[in-house]
């Protein structure tokens, strides 16, 4: 352990943080070590609680969100779940029947107990029940009462995903929602099952309300939060243990939503979570006087600002932790198709320029909150981009969230589409989740060239180096993008990468092909190298082949530019050396506006 690398990571926390941290781990000992009386401890809370009323208008309502999530999230797969047979972030598990499942057994995915958690998540249960049979109802009673014989509170690295607070929270929406659906539908009746699952609910409401997740915060305590409105929202009145959601809730929206309508771990996929999540929170009608128009007033913002994190093919970009699959697809829950042509989020730090199916999303803000920026990627300045609705240059993704080389690669600035300095990274990584060191961006304001839709900004992600890097990118829509970087101070091997995904056909080194659209791609300052292999995981841990593109800028004095021009018409005019030259100028001579 490096004490200099601890210490770049922790002084960021806040003091609320520190303490919980503290009095988190505190309990997690107690239970682990105690675990017999810590059960005894959150029975007796749960038994204080009322059951909840899965048939009121607040439960469907609630369940109707939930069924949009999880019909995303599961499509067909969840049918599979009464033979026990699971899809987990799209690997097939099958144990032979629900009585096998196996809780606490191997998941594929090392230190990282992601699949596990999802398994626990019991997200299936909702298109499942919602089909009203009572054989469905069955299996997922023998699934709850199997999840808690599995795993006693003594075994190892339970709080760690299947009585994790946020495994809680999931779970308890789910098997509420499931059987709000589920009654909707006009399922046979069957008291003793949906007893198990309302006590279930009931308990794991207890259990989140006494291990909330404050040292961690952000999409994880909003998660907390938002289990318990939805058990609150379907009991007759706010159980007296409860009562501190009135004040809680906006504080945890304030944390989570940021000014512009961005969702401040600057994750595209938690965008769309955590707008699902208000709207739970709005249809539990918990305290409407107080909650309310705030709540109304924050999911207009955030499907205000969705579009600017999506592409023209309805999908979101998919900058630092976010993948597809995980949430309902962007134009789903939000109206992208009315975009202007240039579209900011200032504070969350996202441009996106584009018309009709020709769009760019480029990343010029924060790598997320510095009291926990988790989810980040060294993506600063990076960019996604599709022309005529296909996406020519990709993000890799997320291959896993288990600590190591592959972790590691796919957060660094070399798997991103941005400026980087070879073998330097602007953001020091490590574990799964941790960030030491970490560089900044922002915007800047150029001229655009003549009709062109333009974005600028810079990252100090490499000033520790004594370098300053910078970039602009121009958009000519039905015509082509313009990508031009500059890098000033000490320089040591700049280099600008690009990823082109195999649905696009090498017709030469410079030229791609996907159905009738021909792709050119021109370095018009620096070299460009032919096309190797590379790899992207558009689904988490789905990988998928791709080619990467390097450029070597031009250098000079302490100065290196590159620019690149993809083009997809064949009158799309190349952008002389008047136009490069104004624009580098600009993008020198431009002041930082944020970051």
């Amino acid at each position: 352990m490096s004490v200099g690398r601890l210490w770049r990571t922790v002084r960021h926390l806040t003091a609320e943080q520190w303490v919980f941290r503290l009095v988190c781990r505190g309990q997690r000992l107690v239970m682990r070590h105690h675990p017999e009386f810590s059960r005894q401890r959150i029975d007796r809370a749960a038994q204080k609680l009322p059951l909840a009323e899965p048939s009121s208008d607040e439960a469907v309502a609630i369940a109707e969100i939930v069924l949009q999530l999880q019909t995303a999230v599961h499509g067909d797969s969840f049918e599979g779940a009464t033979a026990g047979r699971f899809t987990l972030l799209n690997r097939d598990y099958d144990f032979g029947s629900v009585e096998q499942v196996s809780w606490r057994g191997e998941f594929h995915e090392g230190n990282n107990p992601l699949r596990r958690m999802n398994l626990a998540y019991m997200g299936y249960a909702v298109p499942l029940l919602a089909r009203g049979r009572a054989e469905d109802l069955s299996a997922i009673r023998a699934l709850v009462e199997s999840l808690d014989r599995q795993n006693a509170w003594s075994s190892p690295g339970v709080f760690r995903d299947v009585w994790n607070a946020y495994t809680a929270s999931h779970r308890l929406i789910n098997l509420l929602s499931a059987l709000a659906l589920y009654r909707k539908a006009g399922g046979p009746a069957d008291p003793a099952a949906e007893t198990v699952l309302l006590e279930h609910a009931r308990f794991c409401a207890a259990f989140i309300r006494a291990n909330l997740e404050r040292d961690l915060q952000y999409n994880h305590l909003m998660k907390n939060y938002v289990a318990l409105s939805a058990y609150a929202g379907m009991c007759a009145s706010v159980p007296p243990a409860l009562g501190l959601l009135e004040a809680a809730v906006p504080k945890s929206i304030r944390q989570n939503v940021l000014t512009d309508g961005g969702q401040a771990e600057r994750c595209p996929m938690y965008h769309v979570l955590s707008m699902l999540d208000v709207r739970v929170l709005a249809a539990s009608g918990l305290f409407p006087h107080a909650w309310q128009p705030a709540l109304d007033e924050t999911v207009s913002r955030m499907s205000a600002a969705l579009p600017v994190m999506t592409l023209a093919d309805g999908e979101i970009a998919l900058m630092n932790d976010s993948w597809v699959g995980e949430a309902p697809r962007a134009d789903s829950v939000a109206d992208t198709t009315a975009t202007p042509p240039v579209t900011r989020l200032p504070e969350t730090g996202y441009v996106r320029l584009g018309q009709g199916g020709d769009s760019v999303v480029f990343d010029c803000g924060p790598c997320g909150p510095d009291d926990n920026p988790g989810h980040a990627h060294a993506d600063f300045l990076s960019v996604e981009a599709t022309a005529d609705g296909k996406r020519f240059l990709v993000d890799t993704g997320v291959p896993t969230y288990t600590a190591g080389d592959d972790r590691n690669s796919s957060r660094s600035a070399a798997a991103h589409n941005g400026p980087r300095l070879v073998g330097a990274e602007p953001i020091e990584f490590w574990k799964s989740f941790r960030v030491g060191r970490r560089g900044y961006a922002g915007a800047l304001d150029v001229a655009s060239p003549d009709g062109a839709f333009v974005a600028a900004g810079w990252q100090s992600g490499y000033a520790h180096l004594g370098v300053d890097v910078r970039r602009a990118v121009c958009l000519w829509p039905g015509k082509g993008v313009l990508i031009a970087d500059l890098w000033r101070g000490a320089l040591s091997k700049p280099e600008t990468g690009f990823l082109i995904p195999s649905e696009w056909d090498v017709v030469s080194g410079t030229t791609f092909r996907q159905g009738e659209l021909d792709l050119s791609v021109r370095a018009l300052a620096g070299t460009l190298s032919p096309p190797r292999d590379a790899a992207h995981w558009y689904r988490f841990g789905v990988e998928r082949t791709a080619c990467r593109l390097s450029v070597s800028p031009e250098t000079m004095d302490a100065a290196a530019r590159a620019a690149v021009f993809f083009s997809w018409s064949a009158d799309a005019a190349v952008p002389g050396a008047d136009v490069l030259d104004r624009l580098f100028d600009d993008l020198a001579a431009a002041i930082p506006t944020a970051g």
